[in-house]
């Protein structure tokens, strides 16, 4: 093999050999709803510190912070029906970068008896646009179980998340705790180890040929 062959061969061999992309993400809001209104529980609560807010219901002590509690929490977390069907919106629209993001969430069925409710989340940005929307329903007596999707994103954007409740107006909503909104990336490929080696061997081996050359040209 000359050495231009062999140069070609290891720059191949590195490049196959590289590792998988690394998936880097950036957390852009994770909130547990824990510190609102100082811990203490509130109907119809509008102060929360990342989201707008209508029909709502802060459980926490002091106000059916037992519901939450039932259904295997033991921090608030939030009714989505509180007069009426609710909503919430992050009051930021989150620049996202293309390629990914991550909604994660926690959700659990009203522990009241009720059927028929579901909460519709949704990710749109600032132009108008759905970049995802998902309907969630669980059974009423369900715990909290956790939910996590993953958007391709197309472009750069602004986006706001929201969760709104879709059920039975009837002040009695599935519960949601946990907000998470992640933007991903891809960082640079890293070589695994064995291809380290097949690039440390090879550039041994050039050298080596190198050097008999020299000394035979010298001779």
């Amino acid at each position: 093999m000359t050495l231009k062959r062999l140069a070609c061969a290891l720059a191949a061999a590195a490049a196959l050999g590289a590792g998988a992309p690394v998936r880097a993400d950036t957390v852009l809001l994770h909130d547990t709803f824990d510190t609102e209104n100082g811990g203490v529980g509130r109907a119809e609560y509008s102060g929360f510190a990342h989201w707008s807010a209508a029909n709502i219901d802060l459980l926490a002590p002091g106000y059916f912070f037992g519901l939450c509690q039932s259904a295997g929490n033991d921090t608030p977390c939030l009714d989505m029906e509180g007069s009426g069907n609710g909503s919430i919106t992050t009051k930021l629209a989150y620049d996202l970068a293309p390629g990914f993001v991550t909604v994660q969430f926690d959700l659990a069925g009203d522990q009241r008896g009720r059927t028929g409710n579901s909460v519709l989340a949704m990710l749109k940005s600032t132009a108008g646009e759905v970049l995802w929307s998902e309907s969630f329903a669980l059974a009423s007596d369900a715990d909290f179980t956790t939910f996590t999707r993953s958007i391709t994103i197309g472009s750069a954007t602004a986006a706001h998340l929201s969760f709104a409740s879709a059920g039975p107006s009837d002040s009695m909503g599935m519960l949601l705790d946990n907000v998470t909104l992640s933007s991903g990336g891809v960082a640079a490929p890293v070589p695994e180890p064995e291809s380290w080696a097949l690039l440390l061997g090879g550039l041994v081996l050039v050298s080596a040929r190198l050097r008999r050359r020299r000394d035979a040209s010298a001779a």
